[in-house]
Formats: C-alpha cells, sequence, structure tokens
C-alpha cells in the first residue's frame, strides 16, 4: 500500500483528431467533439482546432490514475467516433491535413495572439504530448527538483518517444515532436536555478521585455505549474498505451520524491555542474534514436548504454517506488520497454507489416485495456468504462 506521504500525480494528455481513413487531422473537429463530451468527462481545447486534451485529477494510487485515464479516453474516443473522427495517441498525425483544409488555431484570443506573433510555425504545431505534475511542497523544492531532473531528461524523452512519422514519412527520428517543438522559442531544457528568486526572475524578465506573452508561455521541458503547486515535466511524447503513460509517471513522482530527499552535494540528482546545452544536444539525440542505441548522459557527458542507463533510473528510484507501492508496475513497464521497444518503434513495426491502415488500427487499438490483441480494426468502448 501507498505511504500516507505520498506524493499527488496529475497526468494531462493530447491528442490529435485525425480521419479514420487518411491519418489526416480533421479541421474544426475539437469543439463537436468536446460538446460531445462536455458533461461526462473534461475534455479541452488545445492550440489547433484538431486537437483535444483530457486531464486526470490528482491522484495517489496509479489505480486511481489508471482508471481516470480509461475513462477520460473511451468517452472521448466514443464521442470522436461519433464525428467520424479517430483520437489518436501519438505525438505527431500520420498524415498532412489536406492544404484545402488545413487545422486552424482554436479561436481563443490568447491563442490567436500566441500565433500571431508565431507565424508559421503555429501552423505546423500538430504535436502531442504527456505532461506529468508532481505535487512538490513549495516552489523552491520544486527548483531543486527541476535541476536534479536535468540529468535523467533525455533518458525520458528517450523512454516516451512516440512520433516516427511526419506527412506519410518515416522521419527517422523516434520523437519527431520533440524536434517540431524545438522551433518555440523555450522548448528546451533550462540552465539550472541558483534559488527560486532565480527561478521568479529569469521568467518576469522575458515576460516583460515581450519574448514570451506571459508565464503559461514558459514551454520550458521541466516547469514549476502556472497554476498548480507541482513540478510539470512536459518532456514526452502522449504514449499509445494508457497503461505505460500512468507507469511513466509513476517514474517521475519516484525521481521527484529521490531528488527531493537527496543530499545538495549529490552528483546523480542535485543537477550541478550539469551544461543546459549538453542536456538540450542529448535531449536531440534522444528524440532520435530512442532506446535503441547510446545516449549521452549529461553528468559526465559521455556515451551510455541506454538500457544500461535505464537500469541504473530504476535502481535509484527503487526506494521510492517501493515506498508508494509502484515497483512491480514499473518493473513490468521497463521489461515491456526492454522487448519491445518505445511506442514510436510499435508505430515503425505497424507501418512496415500493413501500410497506413495498420497504422491507424494500431492508433485505435492502443486505448483498449488488452492493448495488442485486437488484430483489425477495435471495437467501441464503453463510454463509462473505457473497456471493451
Amino acid at each position: 500500500m501507498p505511504a500516507s506521504h505520498t506524493r499527488l500525480i496529475g497526468i494531462e494528455e493530447e491528442f490529435a483528431l485525425i480521419d479514420p481513413a487518411t491519418g489526416a487531422p480533421v479541421a474544426g473537429s475539437a469543439a463537436r467533439v468536446i460538446r460531445d463530451v462536455s458533461d461526462e468527462a473534461p475534455v479541452e481545447h488545445e492550440f489547433l482546432d484538431s486537437q483535444v486534451e483530457i486531464a486526470t485529477p490528482p491522484c495517489e494510487t496509479a489505480d486511481q490514475a489508471e482508471e481516470s485515464l480509461f475513462q477520460l479516453r473511451g468517452r472521448t474516443l466514443a464521442a470522436a467516433r461519433n464525428q467520424g473522427a479517430l483520437l489518436a495517441a501519438t505525438g505527431t498525425p500520420p498524415a498532412a491535413p489536406d492544404p484545402a483544409l488545413v487545422s486552424h488555431v482554436t479561436g481563443k484570443e490568447r491563442y490567436l495572439e500566441i500565433a500571431h506573433g508565431a507565424r508559421k510555425v503555429a501552423q505546423t504545431h500538430y504535436i502531442n504530448g504527456q505532461h506529468v505534475h508532481v505535487s512538490i511542497a513549495g516552489p523552491d523544492e520544486g527548483v531543486r527538483v527541476i535541476n536534479g531532473l536535468a540529468r535523467w531528461a533525455p533518458l525520458l524523452l528517450a523512454m516516451t518517444a512516440n512520433s516516427p512519422i511526419w506527412d506519410g514519412a518515416d522521419t527517422g527520428f523516434r520523437s519527431w515532436r520533440h524536434v517540431i517543438g524545438c522551433a518555440w522559442p523555450l522548448n528546451m531544457y533550462p540552465a539550472q536555478f541558483a534559488s527560486v528568486d532565480d527561478y521568479d526572475r529569469r521568467v518576469d524578465r522575458l515576460v516583460r521585455s515581450g519574448l514570451i506573452l506571459d508565464r503559461g508561455l514558459v514551454t520550458w521541458v521541466a516547469r514549476l505549474s502556472a497554476r498548480y503547486p507541482t513540478v510539470e515535466l512536459r518532456v514526452a511524447d502522449v504514449q499509445l498505451n494508457p497503461r505505460h503513460a500512468v507507469a511513466f509517471a509513476l517514474i517521475v513522482r519516484a525521481l521527484v520524491t529521490t531528488i527531493a530527499a537527496a543530499p545538495d552535494d549529490d552528483p546523480q540528482l542535485s543537477g550541478r555542474g550539469i551544461d543546459a546545452d549538453e542536456v538540450n544536444v542529448s535531449l536531440w539525440f534522444a528524440a532520435r534514436d530512442g532506446l535503441t542505441r547510446t545516449l549521452v548522459d549529461p553528468l559526465e557527458c559521455r556515451e551510455v548504454a541506454a538500457t544500461e542507463w535505464l537500469d541504473e533510473l530504476v535502481e535509484v528510484i527503487r526506494p521510492a517506488l517501493d515506498d508508494a507501492g509502484d515497483t512491480e508496475r514499473v518493473r513490468e513497464y521497463v521489461a515491456d520497454l526492454k522487448a519491445n521497444g518505445v511506442p514510436a518503434d510499435q508505430q515503425r513495426r505497424a507501418l512496415a507489416a500493413g501500410g497506413l491502415a495498420q497504422l491507424l488500427d494500431l492508433c485505435e487499438a492502443s486505448h483498449l485495456r488488452d492493448i495488442g490483441a485486437p488484430a483489425g480494426r477495435a471495437p467501441a468502448l464503453s463510454a463509462g468504462t473505457g473497456a471493451r
């Protein structure tokens, strides 16, 4: 059973609403889907009108988070089907939109102002991530955690890469979402912070100078949430498998807990001496290779076998996993990654085996509790449970 002091987690997932035959985003579909589920599930608009976002409530246990995700995905998938669209849990949609039907920026004043400043970049924002919130005691602890996460960010991206396809073709990357995101000014890992005052000072300077519109546009890979008493990790692509999404969030929670309790001079967990440039270059290679090759550990700026680094991470956070009752779930998740690769690899296998049709089958089947079992188009989910 989890300890009473277990930190709360929240999971936000962004999805593309795509044509079930072509894989292209369906312009204007988000508003119709949101109207269908508005009384049942907290589904929200995202930046483009072919994207939606769901978010779990704060959860203490993995069971709570998993059940919430299955329900939210099930209801949203059913609403998307009613509108002739497919809710796709992929970091980038498989096909480009028809130029005559290109998705538009959602008609909120803030989004429109952002789009005006971003220009062409805003028109290619077909990217969907998983954001993990972990509760913190206060902003001082949060800044300490952000510093400490720097070493592990490339590995966390490699584990969750799920966007190999762009405009109908293999990009050669496992997370093309990360590459597209780098076109935005702050989509990077920030340099180390001396204190929470230093964090606030840097953010305030960015806003005051006009370089960003407001604090909500601090799109660092890890940041203090502008709305909640949490650290928000934004490194992951949205995951095919809801169970994997939860297991990844459990790893993030255990890492936050471990960093918060570590001595200030702990080389693995303090982030001291780690250069942000090295972290961001390492993120780029993690986006390319996933767990298939070596990654660059920013701690000593050296190559390390990806699976060995993954084993080190699990060992470092094992006491926190044990305390929360999460160890077995995480071990199963890690074993699956080692055996089957990251979700981008699963997408590539589907595309190679059966072309776009099989890739779209995978996108639909991914929401099921027994992911991987169906052979062909998945049956409808129960709107009440998210189960078959």
